[in-house]
């Protein structure tokens, strides 16, 4: 499967017409993808761990078999051990976890181009006022259980913190819409500590305030608030109400493009890497022409079937955008590092340190310069 991953400048923050807020968070994320590599571990009790077995060793993530015994993340492994005799143990991978995650970006991209990366395994996406919101979360929802594998949790509502909120309360694999002018009435009864950002401490300084609900802080005047807890208390107070004006920060300005294969079985053929190389090129060169750019170097990445990472790059004499180029420097690289006794699990090929194709040689030395 190919997907598309960029990195960015400093996001931008845009705003627009406010359309439907469709907050999505993989469940359990990482014992998802370790479910995918070994199905066998399906709906038992396991936890994926990092640490030490023998030292301090924590849980990541546990699955929701296991969260019946009340295994939870962030747990020593020791305790969650003695909760659950019979706990799989499955160490961390997390290199394989950015990898799907990059891959769920890229499908979600294809919903829309507004789109915030919240962490490894949230994004929030901004859709259209129009769209029925409830059908559009099921069709996301299915894509990613369907393309992907992945469970997932979908909250929809007219802003991020009342979209987050309602993804919360939907988990596992649930899907919740709050209908636009009942922000206030959906968070009303919810204990404070729902809204992000109102941690144990602040929990407790609103307890001797007599807030338990959020309707209970709602009926905070907004100065006593700020006079209490500063800047923040404007945020409690305008959260309390189910309001959220920040827009989404969408990236831009992408300094590089990449394209990946993961294979079904892992492959030493170099055949069949390079193939998949000159198929990538075409893709890539397609994408600088469409946004005007040029690429001053190519790179490629090679995954290995224990999860080891090898990255390497070729800086051009002359900037391009053509596949044949592309592919052919690809080639150079693959087979100057490649180690042909070990089994590749994943290829790229990338272009990085993009200029636009029209910018002019004065103007390229001066930003090399600066």
């Amino acid at each position: 499967m190919i997907v598309s991953n960029a990195s960015y400048e400093e996001p931008t923050i845009i705003s627009m017409e406010r359309g439907w807020f469709i907050f999505v968070d993989l469940d359990a994320f990482y014992a998802s993808v370790e479910i995918l590599q070994h199905p066998e571990l399906k709906e038992t009790p396991m936890v994926v761990w990092m640490g030490s077995l023998q030292g301090r060793g924590v849980v990541s993530t546990a699955s929701y078999e296991a969260r019946k015994y009340g295994v939870h993340s962030g747990m020593p492994l020791r305790r969650a051990i003695s909760l659950c005799p019979d706990l799989i143990l499955v160490p961390a991978h997390h290199a394989l976890y950015e990898e799907y995650s990059a891959r769920v970006y890229a499908l979600l991209k294809t919903f829309s181009e507004r789109i915030q990366k919240v962490s490894i395994d949230e994004a929030c996406l901004e859709l259209a006022p129009h769209i029925e919101p409830e059908k559009m979360a099921l069709a996301i929802q299915k894509a990613i259980k369907e393309k992907l594998g992945l469970p997932s949790t979908i909250g929809v509502a007219s802003n991020k913190l009342v979209a987050k909120i309602a993804c919360d309360l939907a988990k596992p694999n649930g899907v919740k819409v709050v209908p636009k002018g009942s922000e206030k009435i959906f968070l009303a009864p919810l204990p404070v500590e729902k809204i992000p950002e109102v941690g144990p401490a602040t929990v407790k300084k609103l307890q001797t305030m007599g807030v338990i609900t959020i309707d209970d802080l709602a009926k905070i005047p907004e100065q006593q608030l700020i006079e209490r807890f500063g800047k923040r208390g404007r945020y409690f107070h305008l959260a309390s109400l189910g309001i959220d004006l920040s827009p989404l920060e969408l990236e831009s300005k992408p300094r590089s493009m990449s394209r990946e294969v993961t294979f079904n079985k892992d492959t030493k053929n170099l055949d069949l890497l390079i193939k998949e190389l000159y198929s990538m090129s075409q893709t890539l060169a397609e994408d600088l022409k469409r946004q005007g750019l040029i690429a001053k170097t190519v790179f490629i990445k090679l995954r290995y079937s224990d999860f080891s990472t090898l990255l390497r790059q070729l800086t051009l004499t002359s900037p391009t955008q053509s596949p044949l180029e592309i592919a052919s420097c690809g080639s150079l690289l693959l087979k100057a590092n490649l180690q042909k006794d070990r089994a590749v699990r994943l290829i790229g090929l990338g272009v990085r340190n993009l200029i636009a194709k029209n910018k002019t040689k004065i103007e390229e030395n001066k930003e090399e310069k600066n």
